[in-house]
């Protein structure tokens, strides 16, 4: 315990997040539940344990060093995450290196439930509110209700519906997945059992927000719009996920494996096999393995200040600019260090610039992160994602396309890395390790361009494209001499 004590102590600040994330979003509001679970279910184990013989493994501190490793490679990138997997299978690790390799195979059960305490998966949300937008949509058109639909909206004769992120199901996904494991592990002795039921808590919650989306906006239509608003819609979804979650609960233990009989007679305490002595040492040198690999963080995170960046777009410099305007779409990256967004006037059509430079990037300020919105209003509809057009004088881009009033936004983005350009996240995050490797610090831009059209998203593309073209280049030159200020 005064191990584990350690190991989160600290890396408190990464442990503060998950105890904010936990407070903050509806998808991890599981998280106190999560050490409920893994507390109950090592107190099951508590005969196994009294029992085994402690015996310092250096292959789990082998272990805790290379977890350690990635935990310093997730503070280098900035992605809160990984830090956050490294610490909890440290904790594994942890037993490993001070009791032996049996009792981490007697703790490994128990303490894997604690992966579900980190908050990940919100990344997937946009791509689930979409199945959910298209799958309501294809259940009313079968259901005979004419519908008009453009991205994540869709109109039918009886009002106008949009997905949101509340509509998305990642609660339940996330919900799903983690009493799944649960119940799979306290029913099911057979590996393939318990597979087969966890890929079933995925798909389940998925088929069940389709549902609910559906039934929820056809008792609307049915009912002149005087239910599945307000509080019947909370009501009928949360009901419709109740039932499918007991359905799968009734089937599953039909098929429940009958517990083996334990063979472990009760005892007074841990045995110890190992002198005392040596036992002691290991567990002060565990305690102390995630010091020193946080100190190491802390010293990547703080090294190669430098000033504030200056962003000169000398290509820039001679295009019309047209007086700032809220009506377009307007990207937010709260955590850049400096910012260039300008509306240029480019063959009589406006045209926005928006670049996000960071530099010393850290927790809550670095580019790729889920504070930082394309669009924040909520103006305007998000309608198509796709890589954008390629030429062979330009990088690959990503397009967006948004909706407002009958005017698209083709917003095509890229990041750029100490000199590279990928469309990738995970990409991005890679070139920035190598640059710091290389000892080129962690410059990077996030650089936008959206055209815009009265006729379709493709013809704002196109436009987006041609500007593209011409000026992409000495943009990204342009960055190359801000990253040698």
């Amino acid at each position: 315990m005064l191990v584990w004590a350690a190991i989160l102590i600290s890396f408190r600040d990464d442990v503060a997040l998950v105890l904010e994330a936990w407070a903050t979003l509806p998808s991890h509001a599981h998280g106190y539940v999560v050490l409920i679970v893994v507390a109950y279910l090592l107190w099951t184990k508590r005969s196994e344990l009294l029992q085994l013989e402690c015996r310092p493994s250096p292959k789990g501190f082998i272990l805790m060093n290379i977890l350690g490793g990635v935990a310093l490679l997730g503070s280098m990138v900035s992605v809160a995450a990984l830090v956050q997997f490294a610490v909890v299978f440290m904790m594994l690790a942890a037993v490993w290196a001070v009791a032996g390799g049996r009792a981490a195979r007697v703790t490994l059960g128990p303490m894997s439930f604690l992966i579900f305490a980190v908050p990940f998966g919100h990344d997937v949300l946009p791509v689930l509110m979409n199945w959910t937008a298209n799958a309501t949509v294809v259940a009313l058109r079968e259901s005979g209700v004419p519908v008009y639909q453009e991205g994540r909206n869709f109109v039918i004769p009886s009002g106008r519906w949009s997905v949101v992120e509340a509509c998305g199901g990642i609660r339940y996904l996330m919900t799903s997945i983690f009493i799944g494991a649960f119940f799979a592990y306290l029913t099911y002795t057979r590996p393939l059992k318990r597979f087969i039921f966890m890929v079933w808590a995925v798909i389940m919650p998925l088929i069940a927000n389709w549902i609910r989306a559906y039934v929820i906006v056809m008792v609307a239509h049915l009912t002149g719009n005087e239910w599945g608003l307000g509080m019947s819609h909370l009501a009928l979804g949360w009901l419709i996920f109740g039932v499918a979650i007991f359905l799968s609960f009734a089937l599953g233990v039909r098929w429940r494996d009958p517990l083996p009989e334990s063979s472990v007679p009760h005892g007074a305490g841990v045995r110890v096999a190992a002198p005392l002595w040596q036992v002691l040492c290991a567990a002060a040198l565990a305690a102390l393995t995630p010091y020193g690999w946080h100190l190491a963080s802390s010293v990547v995170a703080s090294g190669g200040e430098a000033g504030v960046p200056v962003l000169t777009m000398t290509s820039l410099a001679k295009l019309e600019r047209l007086p700032d305007s809220q009506e377009g779409v307007r990207p937010v990256f709260p955590g850049a260090r400096a910012t260039h967004q300008v509306t240029y006037l480019v063959d009589g059509e406006p045209v926005d610039v928006f670049i996000a430079y960071f530099r010393n990037q850290k927790q809550g300020s670095e580019m790729v992160s889920v504070l930082n919105k394309l669009e924040p209003t909520g103006n305007w509809s998000w309608s198509y994602s796709a890589s954008a057009g390629q030429l062979p004088e330009l990088p690959r881009r990503q397009l967006e396309g948004y909706v407002r009033n009958g005017r698209h936004a083709a917003v095509h983005h890229l990041y750029w890395v100490g000199g590279m350009t990928t469309s990738n996240d995970l990409v991005s995050k890679l070139m920035q390790v190598l640059s710091r490797l290389r000892g080129q610090g962690d410059d990077s831009a996030f650089v936008a361009t959206t055209a815009y059209s009265r006729e379709s998203l493709e013809v704002a593309a196109s436009r987006a494209q041609a500007f593209e073209a011409k000026y992409l280049g000495g943009v990204l030159r342009d960055l190359d001499r801000v990253r040698e200020q």
